[in-house]
């Protein structure tokens, strides 16, 4: 795909395609940009939603849209657990493996697949991990529908996704995010149009109440919310 066209992206097959593309090409830039343009809170928001999993340790555990492992490897500095990552982006797996392995990280399994159609049992998993990947789903509800099919009973889901926070500071944020970040993450990543579909996509995914409705809709209950940093990330724990 040579041109952004947002609105083809994501009415189309298109997106899965492009999502693959576009992540297997900032692999390398992937783990600096998120820590630079995040200001490092990102590493709290991953330790904040592990805590909220109260693991005790062994649980068997899969990420998904896992990227270069972060989420996953928080949850194992928490506990010991079984960790299963999956992303369609197979330089986003090789990295994570280099990674957990100078952690000297056991029980690791990684899948190059879609959240759409995961190769897994049904309640095959106790908690399941997405940390800014459920707007990247083809298909949100199959993919929420998979992950609700895969945990077990009382399975928790544990979800971290961008939103806006309220003004007065909704407005500079917005300048950031829409013009400062885009430009910050084509210099260092090289790659066109990452991060302007990162900003465009998080602007038009259901937020708060809305996606805690769709949440609901695939099966989840007790689904719990927390605003993070002012509103700018949003914590979601639902179970099954």
């Amino acid at each position: 795909m040579g041109s952004f066209d947002l609105k083809v992206i994501i009415e189309s097959d298109a997106k899965r395609k492009y999502v693959k593309r576009m992540f297997d090409s900032i692999a390398a830039k992937y783990d600096f940009l998120n820590h630079l343009l995040s200001f490092g809170f990102d590493i709290y928001w991953r330790k904040f939603a592990v805590k909220k999993l109260n693991l005790r340790g062994g649980e068997n555990i899969i990420d998904i849209a896992c990227g270069t492992g972060d989420f996953s490897l928080s949850a194992y500095r928490e506990k010991i657990v079984n960790i299963t990552g999956v992303d369609v982006s197979l330089n986003m797996l090789k990295i994570f493996l280099k990674k957990a392995k100078k952690k000297n990280v056991e029980n690791l399994s990684l899948v190059c697949a879609e959240a759409e159609n995961l190769p897994f049992k049904d309640g095959a998993f106790d908690a399941c991990l997405v940390a800014f990947g459920v707007r990247n789903f083809s298909n949100l509800k199959i993919g929420l529908r998979e992950i609700f099919r895969i945990l077990k009973d009382r399975g928790k889901l544990v979800i971290l996704e961008f939103s806006l926070p309220k003004s007065p500071l909704k407005e500079i944020y917005l300048f950031y995010f829409r013009f400062i970040l885009p430009l910050i993450g084509k210099l260092v990543s090289k790659h066109e149009n990452a991060y302007r579909y990162l900003p465009e996509s998080v602007l038009i995914f259901p937020q708060g109440e809305n996606f805690a409705l769709i949440l609901k809709e695939c099966g989840f209950r007790s689904v719990q919310m927390w605003r993070l940093t002012f509103g700018i990330v949003t914590l979601y724990l639902a179970e099954k």
